[in-house]
């Protein structure tokens, strides 16, 4: 994309989109409370910033502002650990994309059902697949027309969504006598606390990934080395409160009012969500609150996921790495628009699959644990790509640099990748079939590099990336050298 059709986006922007990609208003995490204990989600709540989403975000920040283009995880792959690893980061990335965005189509309807239902309308397998398909037709077009309406409307939606959580907090501060009940019990009485801990922290680093999906689209931002960091930063500390404030408190007062509910915490049906916290601390209309809240949440994560998966399948294909119809832009808007209707056209399909297949067990819900075991393999690699950076080019000049020694630094970064590669051997039935569909970047490998369209489709991309990693450093440096 040239620098005429870049957009303006502030850093406030960048940092609210990145909040509700990763928090979604902060819906989900209920199920912590509920399987690890009152005490061991505050304890959770406490350390996680340090060891997951602070890494995870400061690495994402500084590996934006080394690498400013479209693509994200997969560019930063590929310039710090070379083609291969590249490949193999772009690969899983794609093939997850496939999959992750259906996930929250169906994710919103069911809370568009949930509406439904309390004025009384069924909801059909049918109907079911058309709102998904609405859905997904509807931020698939948002995204054709850019970054810049996509920020606007996190900023907007994420405003939205903090509004029934302030009310809530602010009740339940009100109605708690004795602040112990916000912590007691420490865990589940058939559960030691390194079991309760362990599992905590693999819930909560599931809902703290989501960091670099902005870095996807960085190239479309303008000054996007400088904002794009920025606004990563500021969104971590926000995150990581907001887990706190909007769970605990709550769960705290509610356990006073009913003893030992802490239990039935969860997003399951019949569990206390936050719907469900809602209407006993506020009433039918903190509850209703919450309902379109959620809608709003799942929407707007829908709608980035869309754009980030989609740009790195562009960028894929931009590389030579992918099939080319992937690369094609929008003439008026320069936005990926052939990668973002072909990935929204497979979610509509797999929203089908989703509307006949339901329970915990289905296999539309093993597919989201396969997408998310996928989403390790790139995920990993950031973080090598960071730290081999750091060896190689110690001294190397950044728009936005970790303030760490570069020893003290990498150390930090073994941290998430150690806690990463044990949530994959935890489950390793479901996540094993992951790391098998990421074998097939083997031989997707060899396919895209000598057969697909004889191997010269990848040696042209190849050498008009080259031209373009060229002059973008010599823009970077020549930038930073005007700051100096």
């Amino acid at each position: 994309m040239t620098s005429e059709n870049k957009k303006k986006i502030s850093v406030l922007g960048v940092a609210m989109m990145v909040c509700v990609t990763v928090a979604g208003g902060g819906f989900g995490i209920e199920d912590m409370v509920g399987s690890v204990g009152p005490g061991v989600t505050m304890l959770v709540f406490c350390v996680l910033p340090f060891i997951w989403s602070l890494p995870f975000g400061l690495s994402s920040a500084e590996l934006s502002a080394a690498y400013p283009e479209n693509g994200g995880m997969y560019v930063w792959a590929k310039n710090g650990l070379g083609e291969k690893a590249g490949f193999a980061s772009g690969w899983a990335y794609t093939v997850a994309g496939f999959f992750e965005p259906a996930t929250f189509a169906v994710l919103t309807t069911n809370y568009l059902q949930v509406m439904f239902e309390l004025v009384g309308v069924r909801v059909t397998p049918i109907i079911f697949w058309a709102l998904c398909a609405v859905l997904i037709a509807l931020f698939a077009f948002i995204n054709i027309l850019g970054i810049k309406v996509v920020s606007n409307m996190a900023t907007v939606i994420t405003v939205l969504c903090f509004i029934p959580f302030v009310i809530m907090l602010i009740v339940a501060l009100m109605d708690i006598e004795d602040p112990v009940c916000m912590v007691e019990p420490l865990k589940p009485q058939d559960m030691s606390f390194f079991q309760a801990a362990g599992q905590g922290l693999l819930i909560g680093i599931w809902f703290n990934t989501g960091y670099e999906t902005i870095s996807a689209a960085s190239g479309e931002i303008e000054n996007g080395e400088h904002v794009v960091p920025k606004g990563i930063i500021i969104a971590v500390p926000i995150i990581s409160l907001m887990y706190m404030l909007w769970v605990v408190p709550a769960m705290g007062a509610i356990n006073e009012m009913i003893p030992g509910s802490w239990a039935s915490w969860g997003t399951a049906d019949g569990n206390i969500s936050f719907v469900q916290a809602g209407e006993l601390l506020g009433g039918a209309p903190l509850k209703w609150g919450f309902v379109a809240a959620g809608s709003l949440a799942s929407m707007m994560i829908l709608c980035e996921y869309i754009m980030a998966y989609a740009h790195v399948m562009a960028s894929f294909s931009r590389k030579g790495s992918f099939f080319r119809i992937f690369s094609r832009e929008s003439k008026r808007y320069g936005t990926p628009a052939a990668a973002i209707c072909i990935l929204s056209a497979v979610s509509i399909a797999l929203c089908l699959w989703a509307a006949y297949s339901t329970g915990e067990d289905s296999p539309f819900q093993i597919l989201v644990e396969v997408a998310t075991s996928l989403y390790a393999i790139p995920i990993i690699l950031m973080f090598v790509s960071n730290i081999k950076m750091r060896i190689k080019e110690p001294d190397k000049k950044l728009a936005y640099k970790v303030r760490m020694p570069n020893k003290l630094y990498c150390l930090y970064l073994c941290i998430p990748i150690l806690i990463y590669l044990y949530s994959i051997v935890s489950d390793i039935t479901v996540s094993g079939i992951g790391v098998l569909l990421g074998l097939t970047a083997v031989p997707g490998y060899i396919f895209f590099k000598k057969i697909y369209r004889k191997g010269e489709y990848w040696k042209q991309m190849v050498a008009e990336n080259e031209e373009f990693e060229r002059q973008l450093e010599a823009k970077l440096k020549k930038e930073l050298e005007e700051e100096a």
